[in-house]
């Protein structure tokens, strides 16, 4: 009895152990290339950093955006219930291979957000402000954008770019879409290869685009990118983007126009693209003032915009050529022009998920007309978009569309702000 007891037993177990699911199989890594570090992420840990890095407090800093007190107050509850709601993320920064702008083979890095203990709901890829050298994700390991899915169970992907992280080598590349689309699309696949190999675990096809500032160009070019390479096998279920500079040429023509911009960024654009487009620029004959006399170090990207802008200040007039701000047939703003259009990103493609829009009726930051443009297109192609279009600054603008992606991705929470 005993003994065929036992041998029935036998006979389960090998049966059973053929119907068991096959060893787990490490896939070959092609886009990623290897991990910069790994760390533990708490939300209230990265908020505190990131108002440590604005120099001010939450209420300070919503007091100098333009909110009263009881609105303020409202925001500060409702970021104190985010923060008590927040769950922990395990942080990768990892590098990957890609192409610069010149198509040279590069190793880019950026950084991988994945939720602790529990299974992922989706991929939420956001394309970075604009940043100096020395301050990318990786660089000062975290990232402000991480904020945006600090409560939830979201994979987060946010990309350094070229000229950043460990391509600092680099000038930055700021407005060459069809290379930021590019890049970013192999961080994307860098993430699923390691994620999978990591983790065990398939990040799902479809994926949500968040993007505002420099951000918001960088997040519809991917859109467009992946939507025109479909043997990537990525779908964009959502796009969230603000404040863009999505036409350069329409952005370049404004700032001469008015001679006026809050941000100094022109200066960066203008270095980016005379390295990336071999334009040969004679900056002695574009640049005057402080500028010039600060050239190339105030331009190259390693002191951060803010800084530069409060030095040479935001009129133009201060710091450009009269004949390169006057005359449109200069050599040199015409070769500028040139390049800003061919970097501008195409209308030759309807998005496939909803677009969320969002633009001030004046920004000073960069240049309302490129949303309005964008808008125009939208509407033209029957594309599913939603336009938010409000009478606020550049930096009130990020607020309400931030609070508008919670309620987005969290519809049973819904963090109202005002």
């Amino acid at each position: 009895m005993k003994r065929s007891f036992i041998l029935f037993l036998t006979i389960i177990f090998s049966l059973l152990s053929c119907e068991r699911e096959p060893d787990f199989e490490k896939i070959e890594y092609v886009k990623y290339n290897h991990q910069l570090f790994e760390e533990n992420v708490k939300l209230g840990v990265l908020i505190k950093q990131v108002f440590k890095d604005l120099e001010a407090s939450p209420k300070e800093l919503l007091t100098e955006l333009g909110y009263d007190e009881q609105q303020s107050k409202k925001i500060l509850d409702k970021l104190n219930l985010y923060v008590a709601l927040a769950k922990d993320y395990t942080m990768h920064g990892v590098a990957y291979n890609t192409k610069d702008p010149l198509g040279k083979p590069i190793v880019a890095s950026g950084l991988i957000y994945y939720p602790q203990k529990r299974k992922p709901k989706g991929v939420i890829y956001i394309s970075p402000f604009f940043k100096n050298k020395g301050t990318s994700g990786t660089d000062v390991r975290y990232s402000v954008e991480a904020v945006l899915v600090g409560m939830g169970d979201y994979v987060c992907i946010i990309p350094d770019g070229i000229g950043l992280g460990v391509s600092s080598n680099q000038p930055i590349s700021i407005i060459q879409h069809e290379n930021l689309a590019e890049t970013a699309a192999d961080l994307y696949l860098a993430a699923k290869e390691f994620i999978y190999n990591h983790y065990q675990y398939k990040l799902p096809k479809k994926i949500t685009l968040f993007g505002y500032s420099l951000g918001a160009s960088g997040a519809w070019s991917l859109a467009r990118y992946l939507t025109l390479h479909k043997e990537l096998n990525v779908t964009v279920k959502d796009i969230f983007i603000g404040g863009g500079v999505y036409y350069p040429e329409l952005y370049g023509k404004d700032i001469f126009e008015t001679r006026y911009t809050e941000y100094a960024a022109a200066p960066y654009v203008l270095w980016s693209l005379d390295y990336y487009e071999n334009l040969n620029l004679d900056f002695t004959k574009i640049f005057k003032g402080k500028l010039l006399d600060g050239f190339p170090e105030l331009c190259d990207g390693y002191k951060g915009v803010r800084d530069v802008t409060a030095y040479i200040g935001t009129d133009l007039n201060n710091y450009f050529d009269e004949d390169f701000l006057n005359n449109e047939q200069n050599q040199y703003r015409q070769s500028v022009m040139t390049a800003l259009e061919k970097n501008s990103i195409p209308n030759d493609w309807l998005p496939e998920g909803k677009v969320f829009l969002y633009n001030c009726f004046t920004d000073l930051f960069g240049s309302s007309i490129c949303g309005d443009a964008l808008y125009d297109y939208l509407k033209e192609i029957n594309a599913d978009v939603e336009y938010i279009h409000e009478d606020m600054t550049h930096e009130q603008m990020i607020v309400y569309m931030v609070m508008d992606f919670y309620n987005y991705l969290y519809p049973d929470k819904l963090f109202g702000l005002l």
